[in-house]
């Protein structure tokens, strides 16, 4: 990487500053257990989960401390109630067999390799249940934290602390103390020793995957102010969603059970297994890009896109950019092939001009979304999803007028939506940003749709199909405002939560951190994680050069894509040097996080540089107050010392061979490290990926 001359301030800043790391949370967030003295996430491993059954049914799961007794099926939220129970062997395991009002339940409770699962099928009913959960009411001890995993982006995750009974206070009314959490795709209990137990289904082709952790209150003698010991519950199970039943029967998918030693560890090894069953998009290059949207939303147009192409044709050297995309405001939303004045007739220009100069052409379009000025709107109201009692279901607004949704199960919908995605194929756009897909992933119970006997799951996977197939196995999705599960195997990237703002604050940077720092599990290894872009600019922002440096670092470390969305024309050349920097290597790697639910404050991430035989660390604090820690090299590296630098874009400045690093961080300041082998400082040609910069 080009050297450019260091300025006197941000040398003594290197000077003065101490060696360190971190990882907190917003508040509610749990601060996790204290690392023991034998700790180093290269110590991980995973264990094996037993069941034990019982005469009346009920079983027991068995994942080191942490235990789930008494559990059995419940249907809708309750218990099933059993006339007669059947019990006997089944391949690989056990089989219980419960004869309800209706119809049978059956288990199957396997045993495998390096994990267990429950395997369940309903049959004699017309009608499958709104939900059913194989695992329902069991009672829970030995975990004081649980991973929650959102339903899709912006929802939140993380580890959090399993709350409390508390005396009650004085009060007009009772306080409320029962609570209850759901987690998507993938849940987490942890034990205080770091034991974890994780469950998740590998298909999700067809149901919604959910589990719950909730309490009952009880106190003992006649008082409510006496503390006790809520009993604790979880269940595991699928939004069923009363679809009619073929031949009154059906197979559910699996759940697996994992056991390990770590929570990271133990939630990526069911994640890969999830990747693999679904045939997850790994092998795209990881995404390095410009868009239109943060810079000019909706005003972007066809003169500014090639003002901004003629910038990238004279930057010396070469800005090595994968992507060049058209975000929205091209056209009304649901007329995608209807552009406005701003731009040609149609894009086939637009998409000439972007990939004639190597770059892969991108363009914005939210399949399900249509406005009320749309043409699509006039025409065809059929089309627009609806509520039961058939008026149409507002989503959003703009200054324009409403939003609202299609119908994912018209056929004349999935026509036109497979027209739209063909035609900008033909054009030459090879990368897509599908927007608003949670639209098309509706509660049953809260819309009409035009055909049923569906799961939303398998609508929302038609649509995806369709958009797949036309737009062909190699092009790049990049999916914003999404459910997770069903896109595995889709799509290559997935925005992981909202809009960056114009400065930090903890509805919008900090969640995004967080975000990305509790679904770093499954970056590259469902697809791409995608934070948003990073600002490096010095106009409408109120983002201080450090914030923007530490948001930047952040992206680039995580190993996901790198986007940004600043006018390259008017970035001075420190800044510009800093995107360089980012520059990702092909195949995507990700970044590891050796402290992933430990008490630890800072954020603290680690890569691993083979070729230059170092490891990079990034250290961020994310809070509002000054932090400072100690982190020793042995849990960074695996290696007792190492030769340490402290890393800038161009420039190292060496602190000798150390065992360990100690930082004092301000609010939203970050420290970036390289700590060498074989006492080599950086390279001014190595990015933060550990690519050598290519200036192509």
């Amino acid at each position: 990487m080009p050297n450019t001359a260091f300025e006197r301030r941000t040398f003594l800043k290197l000077i003065s500053a101490g060696l360190g790391a971190s990882v907190i949370s917003l508040p509610g967030f749990s601060q996790a257990f204290e690392l023991s003295s034998g700790f180093g996430h290269f110590d991980f491993v995973l264990g094996k989960p037993e069941w034990i059954l019982h005469e009346d049914g009920t079983f027991d799961i068995y994942a080191g401390s942490i235990r789930l007794t008494n559990c059995r099926p419940s249907i809708n939220g309750q218990s099933i109630f059993v006339r007669n129970t059947f019990m006997g062997d089944s391949p690989k395991g056990k089989r219980i067999i419960y004869e309800i009002d209706g119809g049978f339940v059956m288990l199957d409770l396997r045993t495998h390799t390096n994990t267990i699962s429950i395997g369940a099928e309903i049959s004699g009913m017309k009608n499958a249940p709104l939900w059913f959960n194989p695992l329902g009411e069991g009672h829970l001890s030995g975990a004081t934290q649980f991973f929650k995993q959102g339903l899709g982006t912006g929802r939140q995750s993380g580890i959090f602390e399993i709350p409390q009974s508390k005396a009650e206070k004085d009060v007009v009314y009772p306080e409320e103390q029962a609570w209850s959490y759901d987690s998507f795709l993938m849940t987490g209990l942890i034990a205080p020793n770091g034991d974890t137990l994780s469950i998740g289904a590998y298909e999700q082709t067809d149901f919604i995957q959910r589990s719950s952790i909730y309490n009952r209150p009880r106190r003992k003698g006649f008082a409510n102010r006496r503390e006790r010991d809520d009993a604790v519950f979880f269940e595991a199970g699928f939004a069923t969603e009363n679809i009619p039943l073929k031949d009154e029967f059906i197979k559910l998918p699996d759940l697996f059970i994992y056991h390990g030693n770590q929570p990271f560890g133990t939630m990526q090894n069911l994640a890969w297994s999830i990747s693999e069953q679904n045939l997850a998009r790994r092998d795209t290059d990881t995404n390095y890009y410009w868009s239109s949207f943060q810079d000019f939303r909706t005003s972007f147009s066809y003169k500014y896109l090639l003002e901004q192409l003629t910038t990238l044709d004279k930057t010396e050297p070469p800005i090595p950019l994968q992507t060049v995309h058209v975000g929205p405001g091209y056209c009304v939303p649901g007329d995608w092939l209807d552009n406005k004045e701003a731009w040609p007739k149609s894009m086939d220009d637009v998409a000439r001009q972007i990939f004639q100069r190597r770059y892969r052409a991108g363009i914005y379009v939210a399949p399900f979304a249509v406005h009320e000025t749309s043409r699509i709107f006039r025409v065809h109201p059929n089309w627009i999803l609806k509520d039961h009692q058939e008026i149409p279901i507002e989503m959003d607004r703009d200054p324009e007028g409403k939003i609202y949704a299609l119908d994912a199960s018209h056929e004349d919908v999935k026509k036109y939506i497979g027209k739209v995605f063909r035609t900008f194929r033909k054009m030459g756009f090879t990368y897509f940003e599908i927007d608003h897909l949670d639209w098309g992933l509706q509660d049953p119970t809260e819309v009409l749709r035009a055909r049923k006997g569906k799961s939303s799951v398998q609508l929302f996977r038609a649509m995806m199909d369709i958009i797949r197939e036309e737009i062909g196995a190699g092009s790049f999705i990049t999916a914003n405002n999404a459910p997770y599960s069903p896109l595995i195997g889709y799509v290559d990237a997935v925005r992981i939560d909202r809009d960056q703002s114009w400065k930090w604050d903890e509805r919008t940077t900090g969640h995004i951190i967080q975000e990305s720092y509790n679904t770093q599990y499954f970056n590259n290894v469902f697809w791409q994680n995608d934070p948003d872009v990073v600002f490096l600019r010095n106009y409408r922002t109120d983002f201080t050069d450090e914030e923007q440096k530490s948001i930047a670092l952040w992206a680039g470390f995580m190993g996901g894509a790198v986007g940004i969305s600043d006018n390259f024309g008017l970035m001075d050349n420190e800044k510009l040097q800093l995107w360089r920097f980012l520059e990702p290597l092909k195949r995507p790697q990700s970044a590891i996080l050796p402290f992933w639910g430990y008490n630890v404050k800072n954020k603290v991430a680690v890569r691993r540089y083979k070729k230059a035989k170092a490891w990079g660390v990034l250290v961020l604090n994310d809070s509002d107050h000054p932090v400072s820690e100690t982190y020793q090299i042995s849990d960074l590296t695996g290696a007792k010392n190492g030769w340490l630098f402290v890393w800038e874009p161009g420039f190292s400045l060496g602190m000798g061979e150390v065992s360990q690093i100690s930082v004092m961080l301000g609010s939203h300041e970050s420290k970036l490290y390289f700590i060498s082998e074989d006492k080599q400082n950086p390279s001014l040609e190595l990015t933060i990926s550990g690519k050598e910069y290519s200036g192509e």
